[in-house]
This record gives C-alpha cells, structure tokens and sequence, in this order.
C-alpha cells in the first residue's frame, strides 16, 4: 500500500470524529481534529486551539475566553517596555503574569481553564499562556519538551534564555544553573535521582529532550486530559485524546509512558470484549510508533490473527485484504503467524473461486505470493 499505517489509523480516527457529528453541528473539538489533520491550524488560531484543548466545548465560552484572553495582552501591551532590552521586556511580562494569574502551583491544574477560574497552574497551561502572548507582542518562543517539563525559549534574542514558568523565580534560568538543578529534582522520584545523580540531572532531561513549536505545545494540552481521563478509568476517551494529542505534538517526551499504557490497556480491553479489529487498530498503532517493544507486538500478532478468523467465518474478503495489507505494511509478521495466514489464504483461495469472484481471487494470490516471498526473505 502506499500509505503507512499510521496515516490510515489518524485519517480513520479524524473521519470518525467528523462522521458522529452532522457537519452544521460538530463540536469543537472534533472540528479542532479535523483542522489539525495536516499539522497546521488554519480554522483556528492557537489561543482558540488552546481553550479548546483545555476543555471549552460551546462557543458562546470560547468567544468570552479569547475576549480574556485579548484583554490580558491589551493590559501587557501597556507595560512601558525598552524596545532595546527584550530580555529585560520578556521578563516584566513574566513577573506580570505571576503577580496576577499564575498565583498557585498546582500539578494537576493543566489547563488554561484553571488559570482563568482559579489562577492555578502547572508547566503546560503556563508555558502556553506565557508562549502565546510574548508571540503577540512580537517575541518569538518555542517550548523546549523533555521526559519531565516544558520550558519556554526565546527564538529571537542575542542571547539564549530559558525560562521555568512554574516558578517566580524561573526566567533566564541557565544564569543559576545549580539552583535551578535542585528546582528540577522536585520533579523526580528519589529513586531516580540516585540513578542519574543532582549534578547531571540538567544535562540528562536536556539530552532526552527537544524543541517544539507553540503549536506541537498545544498538544501536551490533550495529552494532559488523555491522562486524567485515564487515571478515572476513562480508557476510551484518554485514547482518543492521545490521537487527537500526537496530531499536535508527534514525538512527545514526556507522553511515551502514558502512550504505552494507553496502546497496552484500551488494547486489550477491546480484544478482551470480542471487539478484535479495533484491538488491532489499537495495538497496530502502538507497534508502528513503539516498534522495539516486544509487548505490543505479540499482541498485535494476536489480535491479527483472530480478526483474520472473524473474517474467513463471516466471509469478509474486503476486512481481510485490508487487514493483511495493514499487516504488511507495519513488516513485523513472524513466521509462525505468517504460516497461518498462508493457510488461511488458501482456504479464501478456493472459496473466491467457487464464488467466481475472479479479482478477488487474483488478489488472494498476489497476497499469498507476497506473504510467502517474506518467509523464503
């Protein structure tokens, strides 16, 4: 096929959230989906993106957040700024915004909801918030994501600055390394700081980390979500949020944990309740982004199989080509497994052609010839 599997799996997930809703009434954040799909917002702004991804699903409440949200930045347009000092600038904006909405630090206070209800925060929704308004006064920023935190950088300035939001004192932290270090460790469990050591701590979250845009920031907004949701039990809906999510943000540290457990859990409990293609769509996805976890292909080789069976007893060929050509495409078939679909295809063989279905009998064959030059490979 020309299409890899994870374009299928992300075309499937965004058709289906525009298919349950009728096209004069979509929510928001199925609309969010569909504009996200190619990786850029075009309906859209970042600051809308980003109030719908915190939650906001009526647009009476989107157009009074944004209206917010306008507000705050005409306020910070009135700061009285050195144009040649935009560190200096940079920073009153940030003393700005802790004096009067990131009040209070809280890990689970993600979005940007709860800055405006609550003027709680934690290093998502404040690095958003942060990020989104010095873009609209003409500073440029990105985040910078690793396995732990989100931190701001500034893409513009003679000097490099990064900026810890979740702490008053966090702008331009590399002038305090050792302090900031000690900052750090809070968010690390004790076991892991005796593996990594405090004085490499910095350099080992900076090593596993990377740059993102303020868009792919956005996603960590619906990674966010996917992790409350799951932590109710909620596999379903966190599922679908870490599609909606890796739309965004398609390499996220700090999210491969949560991913994982999500491919795993909701996986299985698909298989587990006879729903044995979804659980293949499921675990497939997780093979093709996690192809060195051996977990999730066993299971995807199992759930495979028993959707081929499904099939072949429901005489579903159209199911079964698809499936075989998804299979092919992830290139992880073993041989046990490729010896019984072998079989499995020369039983369809027979079965197009008493049928006289004789494109769908060539194409069997074309399949079985693929299949089998795999294995002599």
């Amino acid at each position: 096929m020309s299409f890899p599997l994870k374009k299928i799996a992300t075309g499937f997930f965004v058709s289906l959230l525009i298919i349950t809703a009728s096209s004069s009434a979509r929510s928001l954040e199925n609309r969010i989906a569909a504009d996200i799909e190619d990786y850029e917002l075009d309906e859209f702004s970042r600051i809308e993106a980003a109030f719908i991804l915190s939650g906001v699903t009526d647009p009476d409440s989107l157009l009074y957040h944004v209206n917010w949200y306008n507000a705050l930045v005409e306020k910070i347009r009135a700061i009285p700024f050195d144009p040649n000092d935009r560190p200096g600038s940079a920073s009153k904006v940030f003393n700005y915004l802790h004096a009067t909405w990131l009040r209070n630090y809280q890990l689970e206070a993600t979005t940007l909801l709860d800055i405006v209800r609550t003027k709680t925060f934690n290093c998502v929704s404040s690095t958003i918030l942060y990020n989104l308004i010095c873009d609209d006064l003409g500073w440029g920023t990105e985040g910078f994501e690793t396995p732990t935190h989100v931190f701001t950088i500034f893409n513009n300035f003679t000097q490099e600055v990064m900026v810890e939001n979740t702490s008053p004192m966090g702008f331009n932290i590399m002038s305090n390394l050792q302090e900031y270090t000690k900052y750090l460790a809070h968010y690390y469990p004790q076991s892991d700081l005796l593996k990594i050591g405090l004085d490499r701590l910095y350099y080992h979250e900076h090593q596993n980390g990377r740059r993102i845009d303020n868009t792919e920031l956005l996603g960590l907004l619906a990674y966010n979500q996917a992790y409350f949701a799951r932590k109710k039990k909620h596999f379903e809906r966190a599922y679908d949020l870490v599609m909606l999510a890796q739309l965004f943000n398609r390499d996220s540290r700090s999210n491969a944990k949560l991913e994982k457990s999500l491919y795993y859990t909701w996986g299985k409990m698909l298989f587990d309740k006879g729903k044995v293609r979804e659980s293949f769509a499921v675990l497939a996805d997780g093979t093709y982004r996690y192809p060195d976890d051996r977990g999730l292909k066993k299971n995807t080789h199992a759930a495979f199989y028993r959707s081929l069976q499904v099939f072949y007893e429901d005489r579903n060929w159209p199911e079964t080509e698809i499936l075989i050509e998804e299979m092919l495409d992830l290139d992880i078939l073993e041989d046990q497994y490729r010896t019984a679909v072998l079989s499995l295809l020369t039983r369809w063989a027979a079965f197009l052609s008493k049928m006289n279905q004789k494109k769908d009998y060539e194409r069997s064959a074309e399949l079985y010839k693929e299949l089998a030059q795999g294995s002599a490979d």
